[in-house]
């Protein structure tokens, strides 16, 4: 059972993309290798949720829009919407989406949103820079009815990750990123949520030696430099006493039935 979080007036934020940082991280993302790089994170969200038609997705922290615009291009007909602390990352956003999604200014950490609001939360290389993970977790499970949806950069990933936030793959940002590994966000989640159901894969942007045999092998492993997770979370139902909505239906079908076993009045 979701536990019910009220809406914080305030709550200490992580790192917030100033206008310098947005703009060299939009930039970074327009490279070959790294808007690869997030094509492929966006199709293994859409795997992992499995989204239908007209489901309400909301990403939490979208940055410059590049998982909602992945999202609307490979799964058409999503109603989307996004937030993020930084003016500037939604501006670039919203040039990026036009009216192709709803964007709001917010705290990962004090969603504006009640409860089971979406099907599904996106928190996606968003955990990285915020004051409170599990905070940030417990609040999109909190705003979620269907699916929680986290995806990061795995600390213990074979190189790729520690080189990145050492900014050597031409973006400082990420030095100022603090990376969580595979265990570490199931550990948050069973913390939070309980025995959940996870399905989780990653991604290697360098093909391991051995074929694709081991390629399919090592995505199932957690040393991949990305990972996805799908939690499965369990919704809220209001619901009346039985016994009133018993003595209720009883009332209304004796009604019925006296109108049609009436007495005769002779």
């Amino acid at each position: 059972m979701k536990k019910r979080t009220q809406f914080s007036t305030f709550t200490p934020m992580g790192h917030v993309f100033d206008f310098q940082e947005a703009g060299q991280y939009a930039q970074w993302l327009e490279m070959d290798r790294h808007s690869d790089a997030a094509e492929r994170q966006s199709q293994l969200m859409i795997k992992l949720i499995n989204p239908a038609y007209g489901d309400r997705l909301l990403d939490i922290g979208c940055g410059t829009g590049v998982t909602l615009a992945g999202m609307d291009r490979m799964k058409p007909g999503l109603d989307l919407t996004g937030l993020d602390a930084s003016t500037y990352m939604l501006d670039i956003a919203g040039k990026k989406l036009r009216n192709r999604a709803e964007l709001f200014k917010g705290n990962a950490e004090a969603l504006p949103f009640e409860d089971n609001a979406f099907n599904f939360a996106v928190l996606n290389l968003t955990l990285e820079f915020v004051e409170s993970p599990e905070k940030a977790i417990a609040e999109a499970a909190r705003v979620a009815k269907d699916r929680l949806y986290i995806g990061f950069f795995n600390r213990l990933s074979l190189g790729a990750v520690p080189s990145l936030g050492k900014g050597l793959h031409g973006n400082t940002v990420y030095s100022k990123a603090h990376f969580l590994s595979t265990w570490e966000v199931r550990q948050l989640i069973r913390g939070l949520l309980g025995k959940v159901p996870i399905s989780s894969r990653t991604i290697t942007y360098h093909p391991p030696a051995g074929g694709r045999l081991i390629g399919r092998l090592f995505r199932r492993l957690p040393y991949g430099a990305y990972t996805g997770m799908s939690i499965s979370l369990v919704p809220r139902f209001t619901t009346r006493p039985l016994s009133l909505f018993a003595e209720k239906t009883l009332s209304q079908n004796m009604s019925i039935g006296e109108q049609f076993f009436k007495p005769d009045p002779q």
